[in-house]
């Protein structure tokens, strides 16, 4: 359902949709007990609160993503991060407000349906599944369908924005015209020199970017942490097995492996009818000859030939292949598995009519010894016993801690067992245990860092949890100036070079435009690079800057190039003369219609966000800043 979603709604609109359906998996838990002083909510929009520990879930989250798409070099600040964060949780709840006042209604069919398309596992609605996922995100079945069905209604409202959009063919057929124009072009490539010795970065220059640009030059914030915690499989031990149980266990599998056995049968059909001719009495003085026959050494399958009425396995002499219990009819399957290897059975009636039957092979699954199972059965019974110990040790827990906030010794004390210390790490990474990032985003709670608390039972995996509070916090601090004064020199020294060239590139781009060829106002060492012809899809050879400017720039004028200045992705910079441009001869239907199906979609964003915009400034919403620094 989210993908199909995802297709209809593309970029920012599209994006919040998802972020809105799967909020009850990453934004939904048991509230933290908060005490002491400071807000309690990330934000109250409208009366109602977002708590704190839902927006650190939400952060959380997003920068597990972020720094798996662009790793420790975010190209955004924590502030930036959070102040995202806290605004899609707040466009969640005006929206899920909006759309009920708007008169948008999910039934309950429809709520049914899309649960249904969330659950299913293998083709079917896996109703255990739902409920175990529901129940360890915190949330009872009741609060997950009020939470899904205020989601539903968004969803509706946006589409209804998206149906909304229009364009006309004219309007598409002008846009996929643009779209496939090409456009010739010659470039002159001006190096940016960094290590030129006459760029001078002095000290005072290199004081002056550190103090301005100090939030570029932070160490992160750190803590440390001292924490209990119970993995299932350290159970195992503390649990004795009954005997008793191995042996029934075993006994149930040998039984289990007798019933697997197979039996390759044949027979003899002679059917039954409503005609005197065709009545048991009158039948049975035949299948008694053929018997006799049988007896006296002649071959069943010939016999199965000429006489047996089966249609499907006559002709093959009455070849029944292997046969498992519960594939026959029970009178069959009764004689057929009291026989041995090579009889031939009496008449047997059943609703089909009179059989003879041989067993012609039998095959059974091997059965392994105790000694073989034993492992196994132990596994299974000290699974059971341990899953059980495991939630009553783990709620316990959780229990004792919240209970006693202030330290870990209650917990130690209740489960027996010993707190263990981390070293210190960040928001972003750590160590042992601190990889996990649910338990860095309950290290960093403010229940943990400001009020000095336990934190909730962290679920670091369905057999593994923990309860910790802090031991050390290190705010983020500005790094000493001597510690970055080179890599501030080089940023300096790079954009003194950069200015440089840019001006240098400015004076040949005027020379060009008032009336100078190109290669008149080429330096040492610079061409004027052979023309190419780019499109606007087409980015393997070219610079996508360059391909970018090169559509933005105004058509040639009398027979004189268009001229610009162009940043390049490598940090140097390029001047472009566009010299040609090439309009398609023809337009397809399908661009049009591709062309049409796009601009609505951008449409459709610009319209939602216009309409967010109005509802959020009719919304009383209150932010807890105090979260974003």
């Amino acid at each position: 359902m989210l993908q199909a979603i995802n297709d209809r709604i593309k970029g920012w609109l599209g994006g919040l949709v998802i972020i809105m359906i799967t909020i009850p998996f990453a934004f939904w838990g048991i509230e933290s007990y908060l005490g002491g002083g400071g807000k309690q909510f990330a934000a109250v929009v409208n009366g109602e609160e977002i708590p704190v520990f839902q927006f650190d879930n939400a952060y959380s989250n997003q920068l597990a993503r972020l720094n798996q798409q662009f790793g420790s070099a975010l190209p955004f600040s924590n502030q930036q991060i959070k102040t995202q964060v806290l605004d899609q949780l707040i466009n969640a709840v005006v929206l899920e407000d909006n759309s009920y006042s708007s008169g948008y209604r999910v039934s309950d069919s429809s709520l049914k349906q899309n649960i249904a398309a969330l659950f299913t596992r293998d083709g079917k609605f896996d109703r255990d599944y739902f409920e175990n996922v529901v129940a360890s995100n915190g949330m009872t079945v009741s609060q997950y369908e009020t939470r899904l069905r205020n989601e539903l209604r968004v969803v509706q409202k946006q589409n209804a924005i998206l149906a909304s959009a229009i364009l006309s063919d004219e309007e598409a057929r002008q846009l996929a015209e643009l779209t496939q124009q090409e456009r010739e072009i010659r470039m002159i490539k001006f190096k940016v020199d960094s290590e030129s010795d006459e760029i001078v970065v002095t000290d005072e220059e290199i004081e002056d970017y550190y103090n301005t640009n100090s939030v570029n030059y932070m160490t992160p914030e750190r803590v440390s942490v001292e924490y209990v915690e119970i993995i299932s499989d350290d159970l195992a031990d503390s649990v004795d097995v009954d005997e008793d149980r191995i042996t029934e266990m075993y006994e149930d599998y040998r039984r289990s492996m007798q019933k697997k056995e197979e039996r390759k049968a044949r027979h003899i059909l002679v059917q039954l009818g409503t005609t005197e001719a065709k009545s048991k009495d009158a039948l049975m003085p035949r299948m008694e000859e053929i018997r006799q026959r049988l007896n006296d050494g002649e071959s069943f399958e010939d016999l199965a030939k000429e006489y047996s009425e089966d249609p499907g396995s006559a002709k093959q002499g009455g070849d029944l292949g292997w046969v498992a219990t519960g594939e026959m009819v029970k009178s069959f399957e009764d004689t057929l598995f009291s026989m041995n290897k090579g009889e031939v059975s009496d008449v047997v009636e059943t609703q089909f009519g009179l059989h003879l039957i041989k067993l012609d092979d039998v095959r059974t699954p091997e059965v392994q010894t105790l000694a073989e199972k034993r492992g196994e059965f132990e596994h299974e019974l000290k699974q059971d016993v341990i899953s059980s110990m495991f939630y009553d040790v783990s709620e316990n827990m959780a229990v004792t801690a919240y209970e006693n906030p202030d330290s870990l010794d209650a917990v130690v004390d209740a489960i027996n067992k010993q707190p263990n210390k981390t070293e210190l790490f960040t928001r972003d990474a750590g160590s042992g245990i601190a990889d996990n990032h649910k338990f860095r985003t309950a290290a960093f709670s403010s229940a943990v860092i400001e009020q000095g608390l336990n934190s909730d039972i962290i679920e670091i995996s369905p057999t593994h949890v923990a309860v910790l509070r802090m031991l050390k916090h290190e705010p983020a601090s500005k790094k000493p100036l001597e510690e970055v004064r080179a890599d501030i020199e080089e940023v300096l020294r790079l954009k003194a070079a950069h200015n440089r060239t840019m001006a240098a590139a400015e004076e040949a781009r005027n020379k060009i435009t008032a009336g100078a060829s190109a290669e008149s106002v080429l330096a040492q060492g610079q061409v004027v690079e052979s023309p190419v012809t780019v499109k606007r899809t087409d980015l393997r050879d070219v610079d996508a800057m360059v391909v970018s400017a090169a559509f933005q720039m105004p058509y040639p004028q009398e027979g004189k190039p268009s001229v610009q200045v162009v940043n390049l992705g490598s940090g140097d910079i390029a001047l472009v003369l566009l010299d040609k441009v090439s309009k398609p001869d023809e337009v397809t239907r399908e661009q049009i219609d591709a062309i049409k199906q796009q601009r609505k979609n951008d449409i459709a964003n610009a319209d939602f966000d216009s309409v967010l915009a109005t509802i959020k400034d009719a919304a009383e919403i209150q932010r807890n800043t105090d979260l974003l620094q």
